[in-house]
């Protein structure tokens, strides 16, 4: 199963969760196997959060309805709060912002990075497609000339912390050219990822910190 583990390295935070949950399901003693994920992907703050439930004996049913009922509360107050027609631009692959862009009734204009090297924005695009007609995929070297047209910037995050938040790399370039160019940038996510302070360990990840960020939204 770890090995199966380590080759999910370009889904968000919530389908891993739900991963985890399904192949862990049948398994007596699940702590042993849980430490070991955490320490592949520590900045994932959901796998902590799994972990701390299967302590508290809670059952994997229970879990996947609490991940799930927080997953869809965070999806509908970003769409309250977010109501009107906009310019967008995001970052990477995130199952929480691909059903806040697949649901939103709103016209949206989603500017999409590439984020290589990995190529995750890509794959969001790729799932947009179907959904959204003004979907357009640029450049990571060509954030800058498009930016400036967007009303908002929008990332999710793998953990959120007191002093920030952790998200792919590329996520604090786009958080200091927001400040830059006056451009609000909110971060999405749902309560699984929220924890006392967050560090990054992995070249893939960075810290966002709060003073670039205008609004954490979730649920």
């Amino acid at each position: 199963m770890i090995e199966k583990f380590k080759k999910l390295t370009v889904q968000g935070s919530h389908e891993i969760a739900e991963w985890i949950l399904e192949n862990i399901k049948n398994i007596d003693d699940k702590e042993p196997i849980l430490k070991d994920m955490i320490k592949l992907k520590p900045e994932m703050q959901v796998i902590k959060w799994i972990y701390k439930m299967i302590k508290e004996n809670n059952d994997i049913k229970d879990i996947k309805e609490i991940l799930d009922t927080t997953f869809d509360n965070t999806i509908k107050n970003a769409k309250k709060f977010l109501n009107f027609d906009a310019k967008v631009m995001t970052i990477s692959n995130s199952k929480t912002l691909e059903c806040f862009f697949k649901t939103h009734r709103k016209k949206l204009k989603i500017y999409i990075p590439e984020s290589n090297p990995g190529g995750e924005g890509k794959i969001l695009y790729k799932n947009l497609l179907n959904y959204k007609k003004n979907v357009y995929l640029i450049n990571d070297f060509e954030v800058h000339r498009y930016i400036v047209n967007c009303d908002y910037v929008i990332i999710g995050a793998d953990s959120v912390g007191e002093n920030g938040v952790i998200n792919k790399v590329g996520s604090k370039l786009l958080a200091i050219l927001s400040k830059s160019f006056n451009i609000p940038l909110f971060v999405i996510a749902d309560q699984t990822k929220f924890t006392k302070t967050v560090s990054e360990r992995e070249k893939i990840f960075e810290i966002v910190p709060n003073n670039l960020i205008t609004a954490i939204i979730s649920g």
